[in-house]
């Protein structure tokens, strides 16, 4: 009985502070983009630590998705130490193929004691959308210019975490 009034109290604690053992957040998906040139010419692709691109949630309203900095500080964790990355234009030849991966959150920026912090809320299933600038050129891709869309749309989650996208125009 005793241990019975033990395992009430701890209970009745918990749910005074708030905790939760059945509803843990939901982790995102890590969803790898497949940039495939399915064209008969290379294009490119802007990279700055990561291939430039926007997710679009298709859910109403639509929006855009606030993507994570390359190398930023997630609020409440130890930030990293990054080293140099590549920025340029990406060359993506006919017939092959870039990965890019892609952490299925919103950010939003929090101030912090040392600047600011990213916090990352894992998004819901629904219908969302990526965009890629392609361009013909490096010269193109390096000035941001003259570029076209690939789009692609797909709903969370994504069967085997994988997304294609047609970068190439085909004949």
């Amino acid at each position: 009985m005793k241990h019975l009034a033990s395992i009430l109290a701890t209970a009745t604690l918990m749910a005074a502070c708030g905790s939760s053992t059945t509803n843990p957040p939901p982790q995102p998906a890590t969803i790898t983009f497949q940039l495939h040139n399915d064209g008969q010419s290379t294009v490119y692709v802007f990279e700055s630590c990561q291939i430039d691109f926007t997710i679009t949630s298709l859910a109403d309203p639509v929006h855009q998705i606030a993507l994570e900095g390359a190398c930023a500080c997630a609020c409440g964790e130890v930030c990293p130490v990054c080293g140099p990355c590549f920025e340029g234009a990406r060359d993506v030849a006919s017939g092959t193929m870039a990965t890019e991966s892609w952490n299925a959150v919103n950010v939003t920026v929090e101030s912090s004691p040392t600047g600011s912090c990213e916090r990352r809320i894992a998004l819901p299933d629904g219908p969302y959308r990526i965009d890629v600038p392609v361009y013909a050129s490096q010269v193109d891709a390096m000035a941001h210019t003259s570029a076209r869309t690939a789009s692609q749309s797909f709903t969370l989650p994504v069967s085997g975490n994988t997304v294609d996208v047609a970068l190439g125009v085909s004949p």
